[in-house]
């Protein structure tokens, strides 16, 4: 009996060791799954309706004004979309960039913060740059899939 007892807590404590060994490599996955998807993120901006299928339905969303409806605020920006296309007679392209991307994970929620810049390329005119903008996305995994649950945007002042 005293052996079985021992063989049980050998046990256990080789799979507690090891699941220590293994959890900063899982982050480490983590960490690069969420920079890949903060790429497709910005790299989804010509499609918004694609873009939004990586955001949770209970994202909060703060720029100048916060929005807590994402059904809502996907209806606006399709909108206001459209409405420039119409305006300027065809369709823009956008080239969205990512600089100094920081990752924090806990657990099954990561921290994404990242300078982003818009490169826009309105139908028939000159081409703008959008001035950069600090934008932090909170992620949760879900199911096995990260998705946004809130996303703040902040204009880069000089200080």
């Amino acid at each position: 009996m005293l052996k079985l007892k021992q063989g049980n807590r050998l046990i256990s404590l080789t799979v507690v060791l090891l699941g220590l060994a293994l959890t900063p490599a899982a982050f480490a996955g983590d960490k690069e799954d969420v920079l890949d998807f903060v790429k497709k993120y910005a790299d989804l901006e010509n499609d918004l309706a694609e873009q939004a299928k990586l955001i949770r339905s209970d994202r909060v969303m703060i720029t100048n004004v916060r929005q807590s409806d994402q059904a809502k605020n996907l209806e606006i920006q399709l909108a206001s979309r459209k409405a420039n296309e119409t305006v300027a007679g065809g369709k823009a392209k956008f080239i969205t960039t990512v600089e100094s991307p920081q990752v924090a994970i806990y657990g099954n929620v990561a921290v994404a913060s990242f300078m982003r810049i818009f490169s826009v390329y309105p139908h028939a005119k000159a081409p703008i740059q959008t001035d950069p903008t600090w934008v932090t996305l909170v992620l949760v995994k879900d199911g096995g899939a990260w998705g946004i649950a809130h996303t703040h945007v902040s204009a880069i002042t000089a200080n």
